[in-house]
């Protein structure tokens, strides 16, 4: 039996809570994550709090937490084991992998993300200026996002270095500009006073985080909240970019047509495509 089969099978006769319901969502949605977190953890990827993790656990005929993390591990595990008994071997990762991100993906496609990447866009398009702020596994994604809405003519600023780098180009924001962080796992104590710092100068800031009670969401006029569940120890990425592809699709539908095909034949007059004509 899946994970979610067993968690719709012990809910399926009862009326759970608002975040009951958010608690059972997480552990559909990362079943790695959930057979390994603590409450405390699976509470912050929720929306809720530890207690209500530990009653959900309970509602569902479990003593508590612990319990039914022990199920859920059971459950993961042979879930990675083929019919026959053998785990699946190394080929057979790559798949896995891609199903996992296919889950993510669908997590992902939200009403409220897309009015979320929806006003975010239209931030961008009426800022003065956008200061994209990211560190670790972010950055990746953030680079994305710059260099591509750069070609639509924007005023953007990448800043990945360090947080007195940072710091510099977050201080002069203003009312007229947008402050947009991008933060997935771990989030570092500057980048959660770099964007409050944002918001204090007055920017609009939107957040890209896997948590949806990341603390960052407390200085966030806008949030899209990202899966990063993996099949291995370090995140999935495919969400985020995703994320930011929605995004870069509202901008280039407003991008003005002139200014993108001046930067194409700016390359061109360089010489600078190894597949001109």
């Amino acid at each position: 039996m899946s994970i979610e089969a067993m968690l719709r099978e012990k809910s399926y006769s009862m009326t759970l809570g608002h975040q009951a319901e958010r608690v059972v969502k997480v552990l559909i949605q990362m079943p790695q994550f959930a057979s390994y977190a603590s409450a405390r953890e699976v509470a912050e990827r929720a929306g809720a709090n530890v207690s209500t993790v530990v009653r959900t656990a309970q509602q569902l005929g479990f003593e508590g937490w612990t319990d039914l993390r022990s199920e859920l591990r059971s459950l993961y595990l042979t879930s990675l084991v083929e019919p026959d008994g053998n785990e699946i071997n190394a080929a057979e990762l790559p798949s896995a992998m891609l199903k996992q991100d296919a889950v993510n993906l669908s997590a992902l496609t939200t009403a409220e993300n897309a009015n979320a990447i929806h006003r975010i866009a239209r931030t961008m398009l009426s800022a003065r200026r956008t200061v994209i702020l990211a560190t670790g596994s972010g950055a990746g994604p953030a680079q994305i996002l710059y260099y591509l809405s750069s070609i639509y003519g924007l005023d953007i600023r990448l800043a990945t270095g360090p947080p007195t780098t940072q710091a510099v180009d977050v201080s002069q924001l203003d009312e007229r500009d947008c402050l947009i962080v991008l933060n997935v796992w771990r989030l570092t104590r500057a980048l959660r006073q770099l964007a409050s710092l944002g918001q204090s100068n007055g920017a609009t800031v939107a957040v890209f985080t896997d948590l949806r009670s990341s603390p960052l969401c407390e200085s966030a006029d806008h949030v899209v909240v990202t899966p990063m569940e993996s099949i291995g120890a370090t995140p999935s990425l495919t969400a985020l970019v995703a994320a930011i592809q929605a995004l870069l699709s509202e901008l280039e539908k407003a991008a003005p047509q002139a200014t993108v095909r001046a930067i194409e034949r700016s390359w061109e007059t360089l010489g600078l495509m190894d597949d001109q004509v």
